[in-house]
């Protein structure tokens, strides 16, 4: 990646909506010299270009949840089982008192206190030997989020915990996965 390149990216970062003569007039190029190196930073794996929601009009809440698997195998199994969860938003391996950390989002309180306490919390996974976790009310930065939308709806979740079965959802404090038919949040 060169100078052009990261001049490039941070114009996108600015607009994603730009066109191509707006990006090339700023960074000197044609439009075809800039659907070059955007075409070929995207064939490189070095952007993707998505879509982000805006946090603060879906009222959307926040938790960063840090656990201990009690081995290698554990977190790897924990990554594998939550990384298609519509409302993981960030996950990373750690080194350190805790092994991984989640940034999860809900749209609501008592979906959130789901997502931490529940069935289908990373906290209550076998394995785990001790967590934390951290709510926040107000995402500050970014404004917009990462949050996967699903359009093919399925009767299992990612996780493959049943919505259908947990005790929280069939007391209507859990919206559910969104992900899953089940679903009845504004997502």
């Amino acid at each position: 990646m060169d100078a052009i390149d990261k001049q490039l990216i941070a114009r996108l970062q600015e607009n994603g909506r730009a066109t191509f003569s707006k990006l090339g007039k700023s960074l000197g190029l044609s439009h075809v010299g800039v659907r070059a190196r955007l075409n070929r930073l995207l064939r490189d794996g070095s952007i993707k270009i998505s879509a982000s929601l805006n946090a603060e009009k879906f009222n959307m809440k926040t938790a960063v949840i840090f656990v201990e698997a009690e081995s290698f195998e554990r977190l790897n199994k924990l990554v594998k089982t939550f990384k298609d969860c519509p409302r993981l938003v960030f996950m990373s391996v750690l080194m350190g008192a805790h092994n991984l950390i989640a940034v999860m989002v809900a749209e609501d309180s008592s979906t959130l206190e789901s997502m931490v306490l529940g069935t289908c919390s990373l906290r209550s996974q076998k394995g785990i030997r001790r967590s934390e976790a951290h709510i926040s009310e107000t995402t500050v930065y970014p404004s917009h989020l990462p949050v996967r939308l699903t359009v093919d709806k399925s009767d299992i979740a990612p996780c493959c915990i049943p919505c259908d079965t947990c005790e929280r959802y069939s007391n209507d404090k859990c919206l559910g996965c969104p992900a899953t038919r089940f679903y009845h949040g504004p997502l």
